[in-house]
């Protein structure tokens, strides 16, 4: 009802047109529209609290990933990745063989049963092709003719390794130096042995 009556007040009569002309108040316009206040204007007034809250998330993500890595380390060493120094040695590769394990007394002809230590040498070769592959053959001072056998087996050697891995594929090297170069310069069987031996190097 009041509502009623006030509008009948602010109502003008025109008794000859027979209607009203209603003025409205207060009330907003097409051209104005009623805006709610943002939730960003809050953050966008503490720049520097939002800009805190991040770093302090990010330290501390920093820090578990540095624990977590210390414990890794501690608990399975195995696990870490450690860095291979292998490019600053020249000889890249190198195997030695008992002259024992591959050829009779004064022979310098392979031994079938011999040729699966051989299989395996030869499965450690580099796939690169162009690497130089020397081969040395290492005799006793007790030996007769010391300096042939030792190049005699070294060559029986590159022989057997050039067929299994390609003539062509790398440059292979045979030298023979008797007894020459001993391991143990001291007299006995046992040193004597050590130092009848085939060496095999992979140089670049």
């Amino acid at each position: 009802m009041r509502s009623t009556i006030k509008r009948m007040l602010n109502c003008g009569f025109d008794i000859e047109q027979g209607y009203c002309a209603v003025a409205v108040t207060n009330s907003p316009t097409p051209d104005k529209s009623i805006s709610k206040p943002s939730g960003n204007s809050q953050q966008a007034d503490h720049p520097l609290l939002t800009l805190l809250v991040r770093g302090a998330v990010l330290g501390v993500g920093a820090i578990a990933g540095i624990v977590t890595g210390l414990a890794i380390a501690i608990v399975r060493p195995d696990l870490v990745w450690q860095p291979s120094f292998n490019f600053l040695n020249y000889k890249k590769q190198q195997f030695t063989l008992s002259s024992e394990a591959l050829f009779d007394v004064d022979k310098a002809s392979i031994r079938p049963e011999s040729f699966r230590l051989l299989d395996e040498v030869a499965a450690q070769l580099p796939l690169d092709k162009g690497k130089r592959v020397r081969i040395n053959g290492h005799m006793d001072a007790a030996t007769g003719n010391a300096l042939t056998l030792s190049y005699l087996r070294a060559s029986a050697v590159r022989d057997y390794l050039a067929r299994l891995r390609g003539e062509q594929n790398y440059y292979w090297m045979v030298i023979g130096y008797g007894a020459t170069r001993p391991l143990a310069s001291s007299a006995g069987e046992g040193n004597s042995k050590s130092n009848r031996r085939i060496e095999i190097f992979v140089d670049d």
